[in-house]
């Protein structure tokens, strides 16, 4: 699918929101850690609600990350193919298989 296609489908728009979402997450994460450096100790931060919302803010991005990071490695190593001892392509099923008994 080309870069035409992509717009016309509305993947173009939805990886640009998710691009300013990240910024944003990026921004208010400096501006937090930019007021940490100011007041080490804010006690605001040691809230049980405060820290429940950075540890599930934390979770949902790792969440992402992984997801996007690994599965882009994941299509790369098919892209290259898998092949036998032998060096012949192996089916789809069969490097399936290969790529989950690696985990």
């Amino acid at each position: 699918m080309n870069y035409v296609d992509k717009k016309e489908s509305g993947e173009v728009k939805d990886l640009e929101m998710a691009e300013q979402q990240l910024r944003n997450i990026h921004a208010n994460v400096i501006d937090l850690l930019e007021h940490l450096q100011r007041q080490p100790h804010c006690p605001l931060l040691s809230q049980a609600w405060v820290q429940s919302k950075v540890t599930l803010s934390n979770a949902y991005v790792d969440s992402v990350r992984d997801y996007v990071v690994n599965s882009q490695k994941e299509m790369d190593h098919m892209d290259d193919g898998v092949y036998d001892s032998e060096d012949k392509p192996v089916s789809f099923l069969i490097a399936v298989e290969k790529s989950a008994s690696d985990y």
